[in-house]
């Protein structure tokens, strides 16, 4: 965990060092905590972020996982007929 925290505020201060008042605007904005600036209200989702979801990669993820944990108990079965 230490390493990710020093991560974040090295990262921080090469940024702010190389872009300087752009990065500090970014910064304003933003958080490293996941949704706290949308929390906060710095940030507004979209009307349509559910879209973001719903593209192919995602599916076949989601079908894949739903194809292998019902297909399980038939993998288990398979397995248990081997005779190595």
């Amino acid at each position: 965990i230490l390493h990710h925290l020093y991560s974040v505020w090295h990262g921080d201060r090469r940024l702010e060092a190389k872009h300087g008042e752009a990065f500090e605007a970014i910064k304003e904005r933003t958080s490293v905590v996941p949704f706290l600036a949308i929390v906060e209200g710095r940030q507004e989702l979209p009307k349509d972020f559910w879209t973001e979801f719903l593209r192919g990669p995602y599916a076949l993820v989601v079908g894949g996982t739903l194809a292998a944990y019902y297909a399980h108990p038939f993998m288990m079965a398979g397995a248990a007929l081997l005779k190595w």
